[in-house]
């Protein structure tokens, strides 16, 4: 494969995440943690922890980090998975998947070794985005984290060797926090920075601003990827890229001009009361049914945050999740696809 080619595919392949990601926060509701909304600390934190995480790495044997890598892609794989599956198929799933990497890496099987790790990175990144996506993180909070993370990539990736050193430092290990594409004896990557940020921007957009927005942040981070891969390619870029410092402007001003255009930015409750009745393509009026269905639920009887398999206005199945909801219902005799929501707060009746 030549350089152009394996750009190209790299570019595909992000835009398949994202596209995925968007289609999991239009179909699926997380189960929400017990925990509160993203503050502007959290945001400040979680910058600091990002950047300082790196230098931590680099003094921790290449086998230890390896290992927390793993641990952390199989953990949001299982999370992403649960929703849709149950959470014993899906934990089964994600061990399975992080086991295939981790054998073929020791095989020496590379072909297999780098599709099952960019599968695997790819659906914790699915699942890390909208669980901050669908927890509460807002427009203002990415766009000011990734105007924050901006210089320090310019400084870790392009002026300095952190990022070259790190990605050195688990190259020996079956999990790097690479998306790679490798082909014709030479590899092309992406990292988990960037494709976070390149796909948490676009669900929040959405969240935000609606589905214009969404589809304007994700066509533009996809362009800016573009232009860094051209130069690459090209030669008049060299070494390690740093992404995320064309990036974090973007997204910056993107949100300046969607903030000036809507100004207040919809929060997550109302982003859910807005959006469209039907997301998963069923009619209004069974998503209609769903909602009086969870909202008369005997509270002694389904507890707040239980999750109920709706189907002609008449629960068929529940869960403490939606893939147990949706599980129950089949096996209740109703093959059909219900609508799955979660039984609101309130008092027990």
């Amino acid at each position: 494969m030549t350089a152009t080619g394996q750009a190209l595919a790299l570019v595909g392949a992000l835009c398949a995440t994202i596209a995925a990601s968007a289609l999991y926060l239009r179909r699926v509701a997380m189960p929400r943690p017990p925990v509160g909304r993203f503050t502007r600390s959290d945001i400040a934190v979680m910058a600091v922890v990002l950047m300082t995480l790196p230098l931590v790495y680099l003094h921790l044997p290449g086998t230890v980090v390896g290992v927390v890598f793993g641990t952390v892609f199989t953990a949001a794989c299982g999370t992403g998975l649960a929703p849709l599956t149950g959470g014993r198929v899906a934990a089964a799933t994600a061990v399975a998947l992080g086991a295939l990497v981790v054998a073929s890496g020791l095989a020496r099987w590379d072909p297999l070794h780098i599709v099952c790790g960019d599968l695997l990175l790819v659906l914790a990144v699915i699942a890390v985005t909208n669980l901050w996506a669908q927890t509460g993180m807002t427009a203002a909070q990415v766009a000011a984290l990734a105007v924050v993370l901006a210089p320090y990539d310019l400084l870790a990736t392009g002026l300095s060797s952190v990022t070259a050193d790190l990605v050195r430092h688990v190259s020996g290990t079956p999990f790097t926090p690479l998306l790679t594409i490798a082909g014709g004896g030479s590899t092309i990557a992406a990292g988990l920075g960037d494709c976070l940020m390149l796909v948490l921007w676009p669900l929040v957009a959405t969240k935000a601003y609606g589905r214009r927005a969404g589809w304007c942040g994700a066509l533009a981070g996809l362009a800016v990827v573009g232009v860094v891969l051209h130069g690459a390619v090209t030669g008049w870029l060299h070494g390690g890229v740093p992404l995320l410092t064309p990036l974090g402007p973007c997204i910056g001003a993107q949100y300046l001009f969607w903030r000036s255009r809507h100004g207040t930015e919809r929060r997550t409750r109302q982003w859910r009361g807005a959006a469209d009745p039907a997301p998963a393509g069923r009619p209004a009026s069974a998503w209609a049914d769903a909602l009086a269905a969870a909202s008369r639920a005997d509270r002694r009887t389904y507890p707040a945050g239980t999750w109920l398999a709706v189907d002609a206005g008449a629960v068929v199945g529940t869960g403490a999740f939606p893939g147990a909801a949706r599980r129950a219902g089949r096996e209740a005799g109703h093959p059909g696809p219900p609508v799955v929501i979660a039984v609101p707060p309130g008092d027990a009746p």
